[in-house]
């Protein structure tokens, strides 16, 4: 089977999450030979019968690298956190007013009369 092939069937496979073999798994993930001989043997590595479902070696690997846990409940942010959502949220008020305040004056030195006293600019 030519790589180019390989290549389309194993995604076409992927995210339809049928099962892959070990060597199309390799294709739709870009992981070569050793590597995926090397997550074999580790434990849990979702193999049935020399098949693997996308949707199992997904969650396998992000239990792998601890990704899948459970964020505790009610955590706190960091005091960097808050300052910086703070910090942006008055940044894009000062921005609006600034545009707001350009509006007026440009709208001001046309010298046009006044309306009837809608604020609608």
């Amino acid at each position: 089977m030519s790589s180019v092939r390989l290549n389309d069937t194993a995604m076409k496979l992927r995210k339809q999450d049928q099962a892959l073999s070990l060597r199309q798994l390799g294709a739709a993930y870009g992981l070569g030979y050793v590597r995926i001989k090397q997550m074999r043997e580790l434990s849990g590595f979702p193999l049935i019968a020399g098949k693997i479902m996308p949707s199992d070696f997904d969650q396998w690997r992000l239990t792998q690298t601890g990704l899948n846990l459970p964020r505790p409940a009610g955590r706190l942010r960091s005091a960097s956190d808050t300052t910086r959502a703070l910090k942006s949220t008055s940044d894009s008020r000062v921005a609006w007013r600034q545009i707001e305040n350009s509006l007026k004056a440009a709208v001001s030195s046309l010298g046009l009369p006044e309306g009837n006293g809608s604020s609608d600019v």
